[in-house]
């Protein structure tokens, strides 16, 4: 693992939760809103006012949890309204640190919480595709180099991207464990690898991933890390009605990699398309449009191929898929319509599917509309809801005897990029969970964070930590406790657990003891216990081993022991990492190795 260089620049002064629009290079990322503006400038208002305060330089102070919950505190002062509100911010027009000072915005874990992050990313910064792309290369570089502060409210960029002279290495496995591991409250990962690609057109194969795995895990003696294998099943696609030319291939590498490397679910890509030459991407030509559905020849064989790969190897039957966010003129936008998510549940109920993004296309998030006014073949969270309706997935039609919430069989929403571009607007948070709450299901909604493309994930843990419903979303999405409720029961209050023995004293595996179970809030279901579950993971286990873990004290030392440069928190860089203009996201997307 590389050690930070003697002649690396001062870290940035970017703010703690930075806001402004970026980008994971999927989708291209819109002109800053009047209220992301108003949000950086309040909160770089109160930065130097509380750093002069005391006695701090920006440098390090917007390192500090007082700079996390300042951050947290502007988002509510200028979004928190009758649907939302981030609750240990809420109302405080106090100048004092200490009163902004909360344990949601520090790096330790809060009771009950076990944080698993189900998209992340980074790329082999010393891969064959540095030589062989030096286009690619340069790009990247220009990219991680430049495409952060040029924004409002986000101070000019100091040297490069996350510190480093090679640009490419802010994005590569270091980072992505410094990011991960040492920097957030994180307490698994999901790293996901490139499809059965060239090495010289890779930037993330799936060996290079199982390295960062088991580099993880390790040092803790315990499953810090996993990783999903990339499959696209149209490659070599040259007619509707002829197989694809490489499919035999790829679905022989699945099955080495499924033997060898031991995957723990699978990412595709419905939208990508392929050429007949079996380039991964051609832009411009008609070739690169002919992605697929779930329930298509491709999309059947490839479902049927995994859940025989897991049945025959021992690996949790999930798929992981993206739908939603699109940018129209590189993909076959029309097949991130998350419209057969609905049926390949239904035909598959053996095999788990997380949609990706939840089918957000950066659509302003309000109640569901209701199933007249909303069309499935559309992307967005109501087309992802619609279609599980229409096809009887939705939560709705499995509420158990008794209570008032259920949660779909075998669909999962992701919530990656997602809370990302919602967590600014609380009334948007609000019905953006509200609604998945209700017909997906408040033990089906799993948090990705789709890092190291938006730097460090610890905001997005912050501001979910925070989030309220008001009394009004309360009673429209019948959730009396909100996020604090009972992930099995969410009119039971998980933080309070007095009247469980009596309301509930003959259900199995029901808490009757009268304590608060924090580990059972939808808060932390969303945060990691949920996708625990569908890995089968055991959370409680998993924690108990990294509380003394090589990596946890690595942790500690780096944040605690300010008398060693490189284990002092002023590493963190708080930095973006992705696009942030429309330019810099096209630029990207012109290359011809440009992969999601």
């Amino acid at each position: 693992m590389r050690i930070p260089g003697k002649n690396e620049p001062e870290p940035p002064e970017d703010p703690a939760i930075d806001v402004m629009p970026a980008s994971n290079g999927e989708y291209v990322p819109k002109p800053p809103s009047k209220q992301q503006r108003a949000i950086m400038g309040l909160q770089n208002e109160k930065i130097d006012e509380m750093r002069q305060k005391f006695s701090m330089n920006r440098r390090d102070f917007v390192r500090t949890s007082a700079a996390m919950a300042i951050g947290v505190w502007a988002v509510n002062q200028v979004t928190g309204g009758s649907w939302g509100r981030f609750a240990w911010a809420d109302g405080t027009d106090t100048t004092d640190a200490c009163d902004l000072e909360n344990p949601g915005s520090q790096l330790a874990n809060l009771p009950g919480e076990f944080i698993l992050d189900t998209q992340g990313h980074h790329v082999d910064d010393e891969g064959r595709w540095r030589v062989e792309n030096p286009g690619f290369t340069e790009f990247l570089a220009l990219w991680t180099s430049q495409a952060m502060g040029r924004l409002p409210g986000v101070d000019p960029p100091r040297g490069f991207g996350a510190g480093e002279v090679d640009p490419i290495e802010n994005i590569g496995q270091f980072h992505y464990f410094k990011e991960m591991f040492l920097d957030s409250s994180t307490t698994v990962s999901l790293l996901t690898a490139l499809p059965n690609l060239p090495d010289e057109t890779n930037i993330t194969p799936v060996a290079h991933a199982k390295e960062t795995m088991d580099l993880a895990n390790s040092l803790s003696g315990s499953q810090r890390c996993f990783i999903h294998a990339f499959s696209q099943p149209n490659r070599g696609f040259i007619s509707r009605d002829r197989k694809p030319i490489y499919q035999d291939e790829d679905f022989a590498w699945m099955e080495q990699t499924a033997r060898d490397i031991r995957p723990s679910g699978w990412k595709l890509y419905c939208g990508w398309g392929d050429s007949g030459a079996g380039n991964f991407h051609t832009l411009g030509s008609f070739p690169a449009m002919n992605g697929w559905w779930f329930d298509d020849d491709n999309g059947l064989a490839i479902t049927e191929h995994i859940r025989n790969l897991s049945q025959k190897y021992g690996l949790p039957p999930v798929i992981c898929t993206h739908k939603g966010l699109a940018f129209n003129g590189v993909f076959d936008s029309a097949k991130f319509s998350p419209r057969d998510m609905g049926i390949i549940a239904r035909l598959y109920p053996d095999v788990t599917f997380y949609t990706y993004h939840s089918g957000y296309d950066g659509e302003r998030q309000e109640p569901y509309p209701g199933d007249d006014k909303v069309n499935s073949s559309n992307r967005g969270v109501d087309a992802f809801i619609k279609s599980l309706r229409e096809n009887g997935q939705d939560a709705t039609r499995f509420i158990p005897r008794g209570l008032e919430h259920g949660n779909s069989p075998n669909s999962y929403a992701e919530l990656g990029t997602t809370w990302w571009n919602v967590m600014h607007d609380a009334s948007q948070a609000a019905h953006l969970l509200g609604k998945l709450i209700t017909f997906v299901g408040p033990r089906r909604i799993v948090l990705g964070t789709d890092c190291i493309w938006y730097g460090n994930p610890q905001p997005q843990y912050v501001m979910m930590r925070a989030f309220q419903f008001t009394p009004q979303a309360k009673e429209l999405y019948n959730l009396p406790h909100g996020l604090d409720g009972d992930r099995w029961d969410p009119r039971e209050n998980a933080l309070d657990g007095t009247s469980y023995q009596s309301t509930h004293p003959n259900v199995d595996g029901w808490p009757t003891d009268g304590r608060p179970h924090p580990e059972r809030t939808i808060r932390n279901g969303i945060l990691g216990r949920n996708a625990a579950a569908a890995y089968g993971l055991d959370p409680d286990a998993v924690r108990h081993k990294i509380d003394c873990d090589d990596v946890n004290k690595l942790r500690e030392g780096y944040v605690e022991n300010a008398g060693t440069a490189k284990e002092r928190t002023p590493y963190k860089t708080n930095r973006i990492l992705g696009p942030r203009t429309r330019r810099e996201f096209v630029n990207f997307v012109k290359s011809p190795d440009y992969s999601p």
